[in-house]
């Protein structure tokens, strides 16, 4: 239980089957980890491009948020990167200089093959799969940027009220 995930009333553990029933449990626990990561990223991307927030006003808005019923380890954990100045080179924010690409274990692959074998709809997590895929190939994205363009549009032009 030393290793186990720690809450107010002590570790977080128990009884969940026989052998391999906890990996099992992981896997799926990754697979939700992923669509809420993805949620996150996508709340933040409008934030950050349509409302045109600071780091700092995003990182407020998440820290209000892990005092309500959104209360987690990725939104406490998202406000503090997004809080972050960047130490080495005392110029803005560590989140602005993390790449955009990720990489995979394989559990959000496993969970969606999971849900598919029992005809579970898990369209969040889905999703979130295909934009790992995505933010994977990075290469290939900067290459597409130079040839698709998306629409012309400045963020006074989008009807957003704040």
């Amino acid at each position: 239980s030393k290793c186990a995930a720690q809450v107010n009333d002590g570790p977080c553990t128990g009884y969940l089957g026989p052998v391999g029933s906890g990996n099992y449990v992981k896997m799926i626990h990754n697979g939700v980890e992923y669509g809420d990561m993805q949620l996150i990223a996508e709340v933040y991307d409008v934030m950050k491009t349509v409302l045109q927030l600071s780091n700092d006003e995003m990182a407020k808005i998440f820290e209000e948020w892990n005092s309500t019923e959104l209360e987690s380890y990725l939104i406490e954990i998202t406000s503090k990167i997004l809080a972050k100045k960047d130490d080495v080179t005392d110029t803005g924010y560590v989140v602005d200089y993390v790449l955009d690409k990720t990489g995979m274990k394989g559990t959000g692959r496993w969970t969606i093959q999971e849900a598919a074998e029992r005809s579970i709809a898990a369209p969040t997590m889905a999703a979130s799969l295909d934009m790992r895929y995505i933010s994977a190939r990075k290469d290939e994205r900067v290459k597409a940027s130079a040839i698709l363009k998306g629409p012309e549009m400045t963020s006074a032009e989008i009807p957003v009220h704040k």
